[in-house]
């Protein structure tokens, strides 16, 4: 059965938590720094240091220069060591990286495949870089993206609207016709801006 009307055309989907479980290795690596180090801190307190560092570098980068994730998350990391005396390196940021492998939701092939035969179509479009989000969709059995694409291709992180904008584009599209699902706080205010109120944040699978 298809959907009756014109809303919506499509669904935009952020990849990071809502449909791959990205914050899950951020959590093994965090676990397995504390433990390499020893740290007077608990695997918690780790990982809510590290991402509080990394949205800030992050949220500095989307209306200044692109800078890719993988980069802000040794910046953040290497900030946290210094602030705690902890003698790792940047360089530790692989015991992430090496996870990436790792992080689908097992329902989230069948969920976007049923939403697809009703006729909408299916954005998904990450921070992460394009090697990573390619590898995540390659892991789908046999659902088909209608669109595929990273702030890497766009050249501005969220939630910058010109990043929107440029998926937007892509797909020939105004932002009226997008549903924004998002586990992103920040990500429904960048779509607001460029005009979507329709967005939601949800986290974990669908």
């Amino acid at each position: 059965m298809l959907l009756k009307g014109r809303w919506p055309r499509a669904i935009f989907y952020d990849s990071k938590t809502t449909l791959f479980d990205w914050s899950w290795t951020w959590k093994q690596a965090a676990a397995r720094l504390v433990e390499k180090y020893q740290t007077r801190m608990t695997a918690q307190e780790f990982l809510e240091g590290w991402v509080k560092l990394f949205e800030g570098f992050h949220r500095r980068t989307a209306f200044y220069r692109y800078t890719p994730v993988t980069t802000l998350l040794q910046e953040a990391l290497d900030t946290l060591y210094k602030i705690h005396d902890i003698p790792g390196s940047a360089s530790d940021v692989e015991e992430m990286v090496r996870l990436q492998d790792e992080v689908q939701f097992p329902e989230t092939e069948e969920a976007l495949t049923e939403q697809q035969k009703l006729g909408v179509k299916i954005i998904i479009y990450s921070d992460v870089e394009t090697k990573f989000l390619h590898m995540y969709v390659s892991k789908f059995k046999n659902f088909k993206p209608d669109f595929v694409g990273t702030t890497e291709q766009a050249g501005f992180h969220k939630p910058n609207p010109q990043t929107y904008f440029w998926v937007l584009r892509q797909m020939g599209m105004e932002a009226r016709d997008v549903m924004l699902n998002t586990c992103v706080a920040q990500a429904p205010r960048g779509a607001a801006i460029q005009g979507n109120p329709r967005c939601r944040a949800h986290c974990g699978g669908l």
